[in-house]
């Protein structure tokens, strides 16, 4: 009776989670069955998940209308500047916090965790100032530069650098490394899962970012993805068809992303927590 017991446990378990991912893929499938629609079944009162006539020209017709490519290479060159600069100054941050002794390193590393507790919407209108007398207006640095570092990523790495025993540190010192060459032979390899659990965490934050390159840029040859996809709307009628076929391509390759690295994402994460 036991053992049937656990195995109803499991039997209910799966079910649970089959629905819970059924609930979670469903808004993905209806945006794709969406994209794949013509303008007239999109507002059709009978109720279909599938589209009755299967439209592929919603997809090209996307990069007709707008320039969609450039919003694409905007985004990828913001997120790649944005990912590699938050990884390496985080890293550098988080391993000086974990293993090294300086002068009012706790105050700073309070200081840090004080800036997690701020709204990011604090310092829109005094960065936007900022770069304004600086001319970075509508610019791939105005893009990059304010959000090359993280009080999240510092403090993440920080507790995976803590992780590392402190033996490593002291036979890297008795074989002659300096700090930096501790942290960049020792420190860097053996953290990779949490430097790449905190770099895809970095790419999905960059890739869906809309209220900062909303308000840095004027043209529309500098908007990202997250911002030129408002551009299909019309205050007279909206092609909901079209929305749904540039969301599509907007999220294909952070679901690709994911997918390659979520074994990654999980262990980087889930050992962070193993030492405080």
């Amino acid at each position: 009776m036991g053992l049937l017991r656990v195995n109803w446990r499991h039997i209910i378990l799966h079910i649970l989670l089959i629905m819970g991912g059924i609930i979670t893929a469903f808004p993905f499938l209806w945006m794709i069955a969406t994209s794949l629609k013509g303008p007239d079944e999109v507002f059709s009162l009978s109720f279909s998940i599938l589209p009755r006539a299967w439209n592929f020209n919603n997809y090209p017709q996307v990069f007709e209308i707008l320039p969609f490519g450039r919003f694409y290479l905007n985004t990828i060159i913001v997120t790649v500047a944005r990912t590699i600069g938050q990884v390496l100054i985080c890293a550098m941050a988080g391993y000086a916090f974990a293993k090294l002794r300086f002068p009012g390193k706790n105050f700073l590393f309070v200081a840090v965790l004080a800036i997690m507790m701020l709204p990011s919407q604090i310092t829109l209108i005094p960065n936007y100032i900022l770069l304004k007398y600086i001319h970075w207006i509508d610019t791939y640095q105005g893009l990059i530069i304010p959000s090359l570092f993280s009080a999240f990523g510092t403090f993440l790495l920080r507790q995976f650098f803590m992780t590392l025993p402190s033996e490593i540190d002291d036979a890297a010192k008795l074989d002659g490394c300096n700090p930096l060459q501790t942290f960049i032979h020792i420190a860097l390899p053996l953290a990779r899962p949490g430097l790449v659990a905190f770099a895809v965490l970095v790419v999905l934050w960059s890739w869906n970012d809309f209220l900062w390159p909303l308000i840095i840029t004027n043209s529309t040859n500098m908007q990202m993805l997250s911002v030129g996809i408002s551009y299909f709307q019309n205050p007279h009628v909206t092609n909901y068809a079209l929305i749904m076929a540039a969301a599509s391509l907007t999220i294909l390759p952070i679901m690709i992303i994911f997918i390659i690295s979520q074994r990654l994402i999980i262990e980087g994460i889930t050992m962070t927590g193993l030492k405080m």
